[in-house]
């Protein structure tokens, strides 16, 4: 019961569309001038499926945060399989995702990919490791995930 509540307030924040990406390396454009990516039609995932969430705020980095827009998309994915998909939210002049991710093992590896709008664009990176006891919010590379490696 608890879990399908956890889920259901999780839904709220997220959008109705994932396709993971195998790159678990951040992208390095050669500019930030418009690509060719489709908007993604990634899927949430049945959360009654897994036996595990963890629920993370995720905080865009700062060298994205003026191509944002309400149109974009996170996703997670855990052995190339759609764990989360999450629209932005912004608050406080900073874009942020709050993302429920799914798993039946502690300890795999998830991936974000990151669909910019504006720029027609998926970044993908390796995120870390599924815990369920991961707090909702804090510091660091895990909250601030790298998409971009600064040029």
């Amino acid at each position: 019961m608890k879990k399908s509540i956890l889920a259901i307030a999780a839904l709220a924040f997220m959008a109705w569309g994932c396709s993971g990406s195998d790159d678990d390396t951040p992208s390095k454009p050669n500019s930030f001038s418009e690509g060719t990516d489709p908007r993604p039609t990634w899927q949430v995932p049945n959360f009654d499926n897994y036996e595990e969430i963890m629920t993370v705020e995720v905080v865009l980095q700062d060298t994205l945060q003026s191509y944002a827009s309400s149109a974009d998309l996170l996703c997670a994915t855990i052995d190339n399989e759609v764990r989360g998909v999450a629209t932005p939210l912004e608050r406080n002049g900073q874009w942020r995702f709050i993302i429920t991710v799914a798993s039946n093992e502690t300890g795999k590896d998830i991936n974000l990919s990151y669909y910019c709008d504006k720029l027609h664009h998926i970044f993908t990176s390796y995120w870390g490791k599924f815990d369920a006891d991961t707090k909702p919010t804090g510091e660091g590379s895990f909250y601030s995930p790298k998409f971009v490696v600064n040029e």
